[in-house]
């Protein structure tokens, strides 16, 4: 049974509701994904998503780390690696599209 880091909880409801196995079935892109759950979400959820991806970026992890705790811990069904040069570009440019 997976444990949730409670500081991430919103963080967790993102990425494994929004990234999950089927989510190439439900969307054209991941930005497209990010964007639905921006439409989807109040502006309070939004705000918890944005400060716990802060937190967890500035945790500085190493690449290994973020990746596994992104997959396995956040239940993150997204390979970003195969767009983007790291977790941490990745979670930033979410952290963009939010505050557009």
């Amino acid at each position: 049974m997976q444990v949730i880091d409670n500081r991430y909880s919103q963080l967790f409801q993102f990425l494994g509701a929004y990234f999950n196995e089927d989510w190439m079935c439900e969307a054209e892109s991941a930005d497209d994904i990010i964007k639905c759950f921006k439409a989807d979400s109040s502006v309070e959820v939004i705000s918890d998503v944005k400060r716990q991806i802060t937190m967890l970026l500035e945790t500085g992890m190493a690449e290994s780390e973020l990746r596994g705790f992104l997959l396995e811990n956040m239940s993150c069904c997204y390979c970003y690696w195969h767009e983007w040069s790291s977790g941490e570009a990745w979670l930033n440019h979410v952290l963009n599209i939010f505050n557009e």
